[in-house]
């Protein structure tokens, strides 16, 4: 892993889509704005934004913590800015703040993401063993 400052970022710009307002699986739609798993999806990828540049060839990170603090709402259509700061590393461990926050200037979220760096053919190695678990107990693949 390539070292990193403390307060390093990235960004992350979404526009709010329909299809990201709550809509529960089992329970269908409720309220007609940004969810909050969807506001943990970003933070994921924004955390993961600023991680990708201190991989070296042969890593890969994995996400192994999110948290979110819903605090405001944003309607389809509106813009919000993700925004991920590096806290800390601790030995191959990445520790992110991440704000939202609308075009309105609306602070809608605060929280963190973790990732953890390993080999890329360490974690290959684990989703194969854990392919191989699923299938010996009669899982089906993707259909």
């Amino acid at each position: 892993m390539r070292p990193a400052e403390s307060g390093s970022q990235a960004v992350l710009d979404v526009q709010v889509t329909p299809a990201m307002t709550v809509q529960f699986a089992e329970l269908g739609p409720l309220h007609p704005v940004y969810a909050t798993y969807e506001i943990a999806r970003h933070f994921e990828e924004v955390g993961r934004k600023l991680l990708l540049p201190l991989l070296e060839d042969g890593e890969e990170g994995l996400g192994t913590a999110v948290s979110v603090q819903h605090l405001a709402s944003a309607l389809p259509g509106m813009r919000v800015r993700h925004t991920a700061t590096l806290d800390r590393l601790e030995g191959r461990r990445l520790f992110v703040s991440v704000t939202a926050i609308s075009e309105l200037g609306d602070l809608l979220a605060t929280g963190f993401t973790e990732q953890y760096i390993s080999t890329a053919a360490r974690v290959r190695q684990g989703f194969a063993e854990l392919e191989g678990r699923w299938q010996a107990r009669g899982g089906r693949g993707e259909e």
